[in-house]
C-alpha cells in the first residue's frame, strides 16, 4: 500500500520514540537530534510522518530528549504533532512512561531513526481481531534474529543474544495498549523492550511482514537508507 491509499480502518494515534542520543552517528548528532538528520533532502522524522500519513494516520506524539528543543519548530502538513521532551535521559521505557498522560488507549509505536514503509492497516486488523494487548511487526528476512515466534506469537526475546530456535527480528513497528504501560511503567530510565517483551512472553500477537525496513543509526546504514530513498519513484 502507498501514501495516499484510502483506508478502511480507522488509524490509532502514532507514537514516535526520537529521544536517543545518536551516538554512533558521531558528530552529526551532537549539534542535531538523530530524527532532525536530513536523509535525501528531508529529516527522517519527515519521510516517517509523509508515510503514517499515507496509511490514514493523523496525529502523532513524538517522545523527544536530546536536543529536544530543536524540534518545537518542526510541522507536518497533514500530521498533528504533539512532542513531549524528557527532562533527562530515560531509556525507550522511561520515555513513554513521561509522555503517559498524552497516549491514547491504543498507539502505533515506531522509532524515530527508523523507516519502515509496511501496510498499517493488516497489523491493526490483525492487532484488533486477536484482541491483543500487544501486536509486533515481525520480520523473517533480516540478517540477524532477536526473536522466536510459533503460532502467531513472540515466545522468546533478547536483544543481544541470537539462540538457534530464533527464526525472527523485531521489525520496528507494533500496535500496542496503554494498558501495557500503566501495568509495567515505573520512574526513572528503563528500556521498553527489555522489560515488557520478556514479561509478556508468549502474549504478544507476531504480524509477519518481510517488507524491508531501514535503521538509519549508523553512517553505513544512513548512506543505504538514503539510496533507497533516491530509488523511490513517488517522494512527497
Amino acid at each position: 500500500m502507498n501514501p495516499g491509499d484510502t483506508q478502511s480502518v480507522e488509524m490509532p494515534q502514532v507514537v514516535i520514540l526520537a529521544g536517543g542520543l545518536g551516538t554512533r552517528l558521531g558528530d552529526l548528532t551532537q549539534r542535531i537530534p538523530k530524527s532532525l538528520v536530513e536523509v535525501d533532502d528531508k529529516p527522517i522524522i519527515g519521510h516517517i510522518l509523509d508515510w503514517i500519513s499515507g496509511q490514514g494516520c493523523n496525529r502523532a506524539l513524538i517522545l523527544t530528549g536530546h536536543l529536544g528543543e530543536q524540534f518545537e519548530q518542526y510541522t507536518h502538513h497533514t500530521v498533528s504533532l504533539t512532542y513531549v521532551q524528557e527532562p533527562q535521559p530515560l531509556g525507550t521505557g522511561g520515555a513513554l512512561w513521561n509522555a503517559v498522560d498524552y497516549l491514547e488507549p491504543e498507539f502505533i509505536l515506531l522509532w524515530g531513526d527508523d523507516f519502515h514503509p509496511i501496510d498499517y492497516q493488516k497489523l491493526v486488523i490483525k492487532h484488533r481481531d486477536d484482541a491483543n494487548l500487544m501486536t509486533m511487526t515481525v520480520t523473517e528476512s533480516h540478517e540477524t534474529m532477536n526473536l522466536q515466534h510459533r503460532d502467531g506469537r513472540v515466545i522468546k526475546y533478547d536483544k543481544h543474544n541470537s539462540t538457534p530456535d530464533f527464526n525472527g527480528y523485531e521489525a520496528g513497528t507494533s500496535v500496542v495498549s496503554k494498558r501495557i504501560v500503566l501495568l509495567f511503567g515505573r520512574d526513572g530510565k528503563w528500556s521498553w523492550e527489555e522489560t515488557v517483551y520478556p514479561k509478556l512472553s508468549g502474549k504478544i500477537g507476531a504480524h509477519i511482514d518481510n517488507t524491508k525496513f531501514w535503521d538509519m543509526g549508523t553512517p553505513e546504514r544512513l548512506s543505504k537508507l538514503i539510496e533507497f530513498l533516491k530509488q523511490q519513484p513517488t517522494r512527497t
